[in-house]
């Protein structure tokens, strides 16, 4: 399926896909890592997900003719395959894959049930915790620095709903224990154990997220 579709590289912040505007086609990540991102008409915005090598990118709009839901932007260098929609959808028939893409489909549903809870009781630092394990994650295996993410603070923070003073003071105490460092623009991770054991260890149980 890679090899019908068209490869182009893009570069950090280049917008592969644009909320409200029309399909036409799907997108095959192929290397870098991707975030979609929802924003309102004021302007804020939210990171619903994460996307890497091996995801399918815009494969909504092929199914319903819809609009884009959301946008997707580069957070690195990569490469993606496109593929028009109706060529998509003649390989996945021709290949038998519509049972794995119907299962890829309801995963990213179900992961969005997740990331609604988390937004209504996840403490920022268990938020920010998860938002960098998804983001090494999402890396692949052939990454060559799955560990260093190269997102500003204020893209971290903007990332979770949040302006950039919330998440300071959590980066601030990750940085006095070791856990990472900073960089202009990146963010590198020293000890990624630490960093998943907070995802959980750190929760609300009032349904608002502190910065602690």
């Amino acid at each position: 399926m890679v090899h019908q579709g068209i490869r182009a590289k893009h570069q950090t912040g280049d917008r592969l896909l644009d909320q409200g505007t029309p399909g036409g086609w799907v997108l095959l990540c192929l290397s870098g890592r991707l975030k979609v991102v929802y924003a309102e008409p004021d302007g804020r915005e939210v990171m619903l997900a994460v996307r890497g090598p091996g995801d399918v990118i815009g494969e909504f709009s092929s199914r319903d003719g819809l609009p884009r839901s959301a946008t997707v932007q580069a957070i690195e260098p990569g490469v993606t395959s496109k593929l028009a929609d109706r060529r998509f959808t003649e390989l996945v028939e021709t290949l038998g894959l519509r049972a794995q893409l119907d299962g890829y489909i309801m995963g990213k549903l179900r992961a969005s049930a997740a990331h609604a809870w988390q937004l209504a009781h996840h403490t920022t630092t268990a938020r920010l915790a998860d938002l960098i394990a998804t983001l090494i994650d999402a890396a692949g295996p052939d990454h060559p620095a799955p560990t260093t993410i190269a997102m500003s603070q204020e893209e971290l923070a903007a990332a979770l709903g949040l302006v950039r003073s919330a998440i300071t003071p959590v980066l601030a105490r990750w940085k006095s224990s070791g856990l990472i460092r900073i960089s202009r623009g990146k963010l590198h991770i020293t000890d990624f154990g630490a960093l998943r054991r907070l995802r959980s260890a750190d929760v609300s149980t009032s349904g608002q997220n502190s910065a602690r």
